[in-house]
């Protein structure tokens, strides 16, 4: 349920980030391709080919969500209670908890849910074989995912297959490989809580800047958390891994054609000034306080 809930689940938010990184660095290359094709036309013109209001603030709903979604996969609070959550580190660190009981057949059986003797599917797969007679027939897919799930458990135990038992552990010190990855992407994390999440004063905000964070950065963290995030799926929630997703339909639709003509300037112009004025009567008297004039409820 945390890795694959269709609202807040692991799976869900990593794809949106994917989805927006591709969108974002699209718009990127809408205003290089804008600008190439505007020094084009107009060597010696120095006006900007994209309006710089709307872009500016396309980029920092950008960045404000990339931050605040690192920062909710690495969340430290559990997966249950009033304050539980769905993050890669929830995921970990309940692992961690029920690791004396995750045994390799608990491992099998009940998180990869598959059959447990490797023996038996083989002997059924030969007798399946033999029965045929020589006829083309399909292999059971249950022995192939039974195999995998084993081989996933030879690495997290770190026992090799000749000595595999049913009461195998898996070796903590998987574990903190993995935890060792998330932490480093803490500095997104903590950027996030004290610039974005929370009004962090100068004393809060102290050592946890991004500087000269780009694109490239951006890359770099989103391929972190679905790299982490697919393989705590695989071994951890029998889940899929993260894609981009497949539009249906043609997400470039409408790029084509200006947004605006100059004959809608002055419209544009008049609605701002209408906004200015709206903005500007937005006072609160000291005796709206008893009165409750100007509350939002009013």
């Amino acid at each position: 349920m945390a890795y694959t809930d269709d609202t807040t689940g692991v799976l869900a938010a990593i794809e949106a980030m994917l989805w927006d990184h591709a969108a974002f660095r699209t718009a990127i290359t809408v205003v290089n391709l804008a600008s190439q094709r505007q020094r084009a036309e107009v060597p010696d013109g120095d006006s900007p080919s994209l309006n710089q209001m709307l872009f500016d603030l396309l980029a920092k709903g950008y960045w404000s969500s990339l931050l605040l979604g690192a920062r909710k996969l690495l969340d430290p609070h559990p997966l249950v209670g009033p304050r539980g959550v769905y993050s890669l580190r929830a995921i970990l660190n309940d692992v961690k908890a029920c690791r004396p009981k995750l045994t390799r057949r608990v491992y099998v059986e009940h998180l990869r849910m598959c059959r447990y003797d490797l023996d038996v599917l083989r002997q059924e797969n030969w007798e399946a074989l033999k029965a045929a007679a020589g006829r083309a027939i399909w292999g059971d897919p249950a022995l192939t995912l039974s195999e995998y799930s084993h081989r996933d458990f030879d690495y997290l135990s770190g026992v090799r297959e000749a000595d595999r038992s049913e009461t195998d552990l898996i070796d903590p010190a998987v574990l903190e490989l993995i935890e060792t990855r998330l932490k480093e992407l803490d500095r997104i994390s903590d950027h996030a809580s004290t610039h974005i999440a929370h009004a962090g004063n100068a004393e809060s905000r102290l050592g946890k800047g991004l500087e000269e964070f780009d694109i490239r950065d951006a890359r770099e963290v989103i391929k972190a958390l679905k790299e982490i995030g697919d393989l705590i799926g695989l071994w951890f929630a029998n889940g899929a891994v993260s894609t981009l997703a497949v539009y249906q339909g043609n997400q470039f639709e409408g790029l084509d054609m200006a947004a605006m003509s100059a004959a809608d300037m002055p419209e544009l112009d008049a609605n701002w000034e209408l906004i200015d004025q709206d903005i500007a009567s937005w006072r609160l008297k000291p005796e709206d306080l008893l009165s409750g004039n100007g509350s939002v409820s009013g």
